[in-house]
């Protein structure tokens, strides 16, 4: 497989209807390619060892086919994995392979290929960094300003799929709160602030709560000014999220209108977090954005 095509299957668009990808599956593909590489074998050559194809080696490695216990069993043996190793892939393949919270009946109807993805890596992430120019990122939404943005985005929509939504979106933020381990770091565009969703009575809950948010030592939140000239805010849509070391490398994802997209490519992610980190250098300090949600509550 050339360079260009093992780059193409690091980047995975989530097509309506389709299977969700895991972290816990790319965890374990990830998982496998280390052991590979270890001990120097490119993917046709342990492609030929296990009796596979070049093409089901790059979906397993990245996690879009899901490995079952008996390959990882054999691609362990041929890369001569400790049983360290082996007991830990297998014990992360079984919780990837367990029945998720979003799987049941209540949710049915909620699109698995975006929310999904993102309910998983925000299970096992350690730090997640967001940019959005548009709206508030849907972790920090309140239930009204949620509602005001998934109506405006599903117009025609029905009541009832629309409550789901964010009765979905709002069971994220409950696990992530009590899961108590990831930082996530928010970078507020002020247009998002000042333009707003819903009322103004909407807007002040929302701010209100992100001043909230700001004493919390796992949120950090800073604000992109809108005044500021030369801001490097062409970084677009962004979310990041980290790992543990050596669990996974950092992945990129987007949220499109009818899907998302899942990126893993190296050059690419890497150049997003270069485009991150300027912009949050560029952003106002912690002490200074608070003071502006504050500033901007007294307008309202």
């Amino acid at each position: 497989m050339g360079a260009q095509q093992q780059a193409r299957g690091q980047v995975r668009q989530l097509h309506k209807d389709k299977a969700a990808p895991m972290v816990q599956h790319m965890v374990v593909g990830h998982g496998l390619r280390r052991l590979r590489e270890a001990q120097g074998l490119s993917q046709q050559d342990a492609a030929k060892l296990l009796g596979v194809s070049k093409y089901v080696m790059c979906r397993s490695e990245t996690g879009q086919t899901p490995c079952k216990p008996e390959f990882v069993l054999k691609a362990a043996q041929v890369y001569r994995a400790t049983p360290e190793e082996v007991t830990r892939l297998l014990g992360i393949l079984g919780r990837g392979n367990q029945r998720r919270w979003w799987q049941g009946s209540e949710w049915r109807g909620v699109p698995k290929e975006k929310l999904h993805t993102l309910a998983t890596l925000e299970e096992v992430t350690q730090r997640i960094r967001v940019y959005d120019r548009d709206r508030v990122p849907g972790l920090l939404q309140t239930e009204d300003y949620a509602r005001a943005v998934i109506r405006l985005g599903m117009p025609g929509a029905s009541e009832e799929e629309i409550e789901k939504r964010v009765q979905f979106r709002l069971q994220r933020q409950k696990r992530f709160r009590e899961s108590q381990s990831a930082l996530y770091i928010a970078l507020l565009d002020e247009v998002s602030l000042i333009r707003g969703f819903g009322s103004k009575e909407t807007m002040r809950g929302q701010i209100n709560h992100l001043a909230g948010l700001a004493d919390d030592h796992r949120f950090v939140l800073r604000i992109v000014e809108l005044s500021r000239l030369d801001v490097p805010i062409g970084i677009g849509q962004t979310m990041l999220f980290d790992f543990e070391e050596q669990l996974l490398p950092t992945v990129l994802y987007e949220e499109r209108d009818e899907g998302g997209l899942v990126c893993q490519e190296a050059d690419e992610v890497d150049h997003r977090i270069k485009s991150f980190d300027r912009l949050l250098k560029a952003s106002l300090s912690r002490e200074r954005s608070k003071r502006r949600l504050l500033d901007r509550l007294k307008t309202l």
